[in-house]
């Protein structure tokens, strides 16, 4: 695709009803709750609980 075939702006994502996902989005939650009380059982106590962050990254 070459960038005089690019869909125009409003056409780039397709429209996301909360109705559609709502189980993904509840599950996602749920997860990433899960991965931070994993994180914050397992390390050590810093100040302002700054060893809970979760840092999201893209996956390669």
């Amino acid at each position: 695709m070459t960038t005089t075939d690019a869909p125009a702006p409003h056409q780039a994502w397709p429209a996301l009803r909360v109705q559609d996902w709502t189980a993904t989005r509840d599950t996602l939650h749920m997860w990433t709750q899960i991965v931070g009380k994993v994180r914050l059982a397992h390390a050590p106590l810093l100040n302002h609980w700054w060893q809970v962050t979760l840092y999201v990254t893209p996956a390669v």
